[in-house]
């Protein structure tokens, strides 16, 4: 049985497929690294959002990241709970700010030689012009959100 050309055509082209794979693959690379830390790329990119900018409010933190604010807070509490992240009441009383504590930046320093390891690989699968790409949209999508 022959699909459909409009299936055929989704199958073909579908973008969100495309990223969707990309995802997966890359947070299987990241995530197997990461493992022995006990923390998964997800987490990882929190801890490194909030050691860059913060201290920050989880609601920066999302935006930054495009999460969803359950999500955020599902693994915020799990870094807090782990010791990597901290909370301080906001100036206003109404809000917090989150901030990387000593542990959690002497995690980052014992998970930097497996992030680059990690990197090359990924670079080597996906191909420079691929990586270019993605560092580029990603970039642009940032500026775009301010």
């Amino acid at each position: 049985m022959t699909a459909p050309t409009h299936v055929r055509q989704m199958a073909r082209e579908c973008i969100a497929v495309r990223v969707r794979l990309l995802n997966r693959l890359i947070t299987k690379v990241c995530d197997d690294g990461l493992r022995p830390f006990g923390v998964r790329v997800a987490q990882v990119n929190i801890l490194v959002a909030v050691a860059h900018d913060g201290p920050i409010t989880p609601n920066e933190v999302a935006k930054r990241l495009v999460l969803d604010k359950s999500t955020l807070s599902r693994d915020a509490d799990k870094l807090i709970a782990s010791g990597w992240l901290a909370t301080d009441p906001s100036d206003d009383g109404r809000s917090h700010t989150l901030r990387i504590t000593p542990a959690g930046l002497e995690l980052l320093d014992r998970i930097h030689p497996v992030w680059v390891a990690g990197q090359k690989k990924l670079a080597a699968i996906l191909g420079a012009g691929t990586v270019g790409a993605i560092g580029g949209t990603v970039n642009d999508l940032w500026a775009k959100m301010g």
